[in-house]
């Protein structure tokens, strides 16, 4: 399913439907005497069925939620895609990730359908909706029948109407990391309702932290030697580049800037370059490949799990890509990251850890995709990016990137 189907599913769809059961939610209301929930939850269950990218960064919320409610079984509710993602992760069991499938429109209303009734069977007391505006989502939360239903409101917006499904109802802040954001969701799961945005703390930067992904010996080992057929040897140093964004072709560096950084880095006899991220990048990897068309740049794009991505990641040295979820799972190790950002806010969605370089033009008109317009724009330019040259990324690079062999992270203690 393409973004602008999804879209219009959620509008023409999920409008009226929120505004039903808004309605019998309202007159059930009426009729039923009100009770305290309990504050301690015994199953809990986030959803959040797009992007790689938010779900690594509501990862705090996770951790801080697991700790809070040792007790408690966690259930998380999401696209098969992102499935694999979890057993990196490791905060919520596999066998607890219940999926939909995202490519046909009839097996994903199927899946969803099964999904509401399976959630209502383990009857659990809490959902986190950590989607931002989607009104399936909203939907999805309320008839699972979970007596804390905490989501986002627009509260006094215009627009961006997704009924009044949520007993625990926040204030989505666009001026702060999205981390913690998802993390101050953690503040209300203690009340019993919550109808007004005010929240009682703030979190510091070291209560947002994300799990560290090492490699096996045996993994490394495996990595090396399949680096190795291709020709890349212990004395090389290796740049992955991915030109794709996946989704949304706004948010992604011209193709002619990555070949032009790509032949630069290319210029040093010591680098290799390597394609690499997932196949719905593919096109425009493959692209770049044969632009180069070099004895030293491989394509890896959509060859490797997400384990040997990591693997990948952990032992090469850069990472150049746009703002994308492969951004955010390069920051589940030490990789060395330059990640292009344009129309969406690098204070808001940027990968967290201490090795990223974010290139951003600054320019007045951007970020223009946030929450608040579901990520649309009108757009066609892209300038933000345009305006970002290879020659200032190549020099940047030069600069934070150590003379240091591919093989720094082979050996795994």
């Amino acid at each position: 399913m393409t973004i602008p189907f999804i879209r219009s599913i959620d509008f023409w769809v999920g409008v009226p439907l929120c505004f039903l059961l808004t309605f019998v939610d309202s007159v059930l209301r009426l009729f039923s005497s009100h009770k305290r929930h309990e504050d301690i939850p015994k199953k809990i269950l986030f959803i959040k069925p797009s992007e790689m990218g938010g779900i690594i960064l509501s990862y705090p919320l996770f951790s801080r939620i697991q700790k809070e409610y040792p007790q408690a079984e966690m259930f998380f509710l999401t696209f098969k895609s992102n499935q694999s993602l979890f057993e990196v992760l490791g905060v919520i069991p596999t066998e607890n990730i219940l999926t939909i499938r995202e490519d046909l429109f009839l097996s994903g209303v199927v899946d969803t359908v099964r999904a509401i009734f399976k959630i209502r069977r383990i009857k659990v007391d809490v959902v986190f909706d950590l989607e931002f505006f989607s009104r399936v989502s909203a939907l999805i939360a309320y008839l699972t029948g979970a007596a804390k239903r905490i989501g986002f409101d627009r509260y006094t917006l215009e627009g961006l109407y997704r009924g009044d499904l949520f007993t625990h109802k926040l204030l989505y802040n666009p001026h702060i990391h999205i981390s913690q954001v998802f993390l101050s969701m953690s503040q209300v799961v203690g009340q019993d309702r919550k109808t007004t945005p005010e929240l009682m703390r703030n979190f510091s930067d070291h209560e947002i932290v994300l799990p560290q992904f090492s490699p096996t010996k045996e993994e490394a080992e495996i990595m090396k030697n399949r680096l190795a057929e291709l020709g890349i040897d212990s004395r090389t140093k290796l740049f992955l580049m991915n030109p794709g964004e996946g989704r949304i072709p706004l948010r992604e560096w011209p193709l002619d800037h990555f070949i032009t950084l790509a032949r630069k880095l290319l210029e040093d006899q010591n680098h290799y370059m390597i394609m690499t991220g997932a196949s719905d990048s593919a096109e425009k990897s493959t692209r770049l490949f044969h632009a180069l068309d070099h004895k030293r740049c491989i394509d890896l794009i959509g060859k490797t799990t997400i384990r040997e991505l990591l693997t990948l990641f952990h032992m090469a040295d850069v990472l150049i890509a746009n703002d994308s979820g492969l951004a955010h799972l390069a920051s589940l190790t030490q990789i060395k990251q330059f990640i292009l950002f344009g129309p969406e806010s690098p204070r808001v969605f940027s990968p967290l850890g201490e090795n990223i370089h974010v290139f951003y033009s600054n320019l007045p008109c951007s970020p223009c995709l946030s929450a608040y317009n579901h990520r649309r724009s009108d757009c066609t330019h892209n300038r933000c990016l345009k305006g970002i040259s290879p020659e200032e990324v190549h020099s940047i690079i030069l600069k934070k990137v150590p003379q240091r062999s591919l093989f720094k992270n082979s050996l795994i203690p």
